[in-house]
């Protein structure tokens, strides 16, 4: 019985054209997808491949790192180096404090399904990431309520709907949303949450920045910091997967929700913690990071170089976007050349012209 209905919702998704795969499982796509010049991965700065992080990962295996951690951070998986690697990074974002995770996926899915109390509401950005749905699934909140991306008015209607906001209130929000390159306007939804919700003790104001870490601010310090809103958020999500070109994940937060964290966040206290060597290859990104910021300007000229061309490669499709809301993604970095990006402008223009696309493109 339950073998066929997996079977069944598999067709279905094959139907559709949505069936997601391993494309590396398959030779013949492996040799095709190497040859391919990379506008797809997360590696915004290219610092995966760059050989200064790469040569002190390896220095940290020769003096004897660990591969893995062993154990839970509560248990036998804590080290100094976890804990400087904290302390370095509270400073390095100019935050109170910070807790490292696996990955943004777990931070944000313990952030909403631990923080907020009963009697609380959550208010959230319709566009905001599956790992903050799940956390909020989980929660205890009274109601957690969406309003239109990005919009200021819709929130003012989302906290007037949700009344009385006798609890705490939670905004949720991103700094750069991926699939539609917009960004947060978060000193505005900001305002709008503190006119319903005076009492400052009684308002909090996550801020996802997966996609602005490296990106925006000084040495890549995020969006937050680049618009000098640190004022006016509670919580940081700082992850270390995408434009670090690594693995793993912080919460930029005050000392007491660090120590709530620590005590009730199930993917933490139940999870192995991050290996050295992965605890290693932060440290040596965030040096690069500061060390290299030309690699951050290189990324933004190529990003404006592209937008020139008439466009904002892999599909993305229902369900990690809506129906009808299916896009291509283009993701530049900062290895990507002058010469790559008029190829692919020029490869768009052909399928434009076949396709009946309008002549602007």
């Amino acid at each position: 019985m339950l073998d066929a209905q997996l079977e069944a919702a598999l067709a279905a998704r094959e139907a559709r054209g949505t069936r997601r795969r391993l494309l590396l499982g398959d030779a013949d796509a492996a040799a095709r997808l190497a040859q391919c010049i990379d506008l797809s991965s997360n590696d915004y700065l290219s610092l995966a491949r760059a050989e200064a992080p790469r040569a002190r990962v390896a220095a940290a295996v020769r003096a004897g790192a660990a591969l893995g951690s062993t154990g839970s951070r509560l248990l036998d998986g804590d080290s100094r180096a976890h804990t400087a690697l904290e302390t370095r990074l509270a400073a390095y974002f100019g935050a109170p404090a910070a807790l490292l995770f696996n990955s943004g996926f777990d931070a944000n899915v313990s952030l909403l399904a631990t923080l907020p109390q009963p009697g609380d509401v959550v208010v959230y950005d319709a566009l905001v990431h599956a790992s903050m749905h799940d956390g909020m699934r989980a929660s205890r909140a009274r109601a957690c309520c969406a309003f239109a991306h990005n919009d200021p008015a819709a929130l003012d209607a989302a906290l007037a709907s949700a009344a009385p906001l006798t609890g705490n209130v939670f905004l949720a929000l991103e700094a750069v949303y991926s699939m539609d390159g917009t960004v947060c306007r978060v000193r505005e939804l900001a305002a709008v949450l503190a006119r319903h919700v005076p009492d400052a003790a009684r308002r909090c104001v996550l801020v996802d920045e997966a996609h602005a870490v490296g990106v925006y601010g000084a040495r890549g310090t995020g969006l937050v910091a680049a618009l000098g809103a640190a004022d006016a958020v509670d919580v940081r999500l700082v992850t270390f997967g995408k434009a670090l070109g690594c693995a793993g994940a912080a919460v930029l937060c005050r000392p007491l929700f660090r120590e709530y964290l620590l005590n009730y966040a199930r993917p933490l206290i139940y999870s192995t913690a991050l290996a050295p060597l992965s605890v290693a290859a932060v440290d040596a990104m965030l040096d690069a990071l500061e060390r290299e910021p030309e690699r951050q300007h290189t990324l933004h000229a190529l990003a404006a170089h592209l937008q020139r061309a008439g466009f904002l490669v892999r599909g993305v499709t229902y369900p990690t976007v809506p129906r009808g809301e299916e896009r291509v993604r283009i993701c530049v970095h900062a290895h990507n050349t002058d010469a790559e990006m008029d190829a692919l402008a020029a490869e768009i223009a052909r399928w434009a012209r076949t396709h009946g696309a309008p002549a602007a493109l």
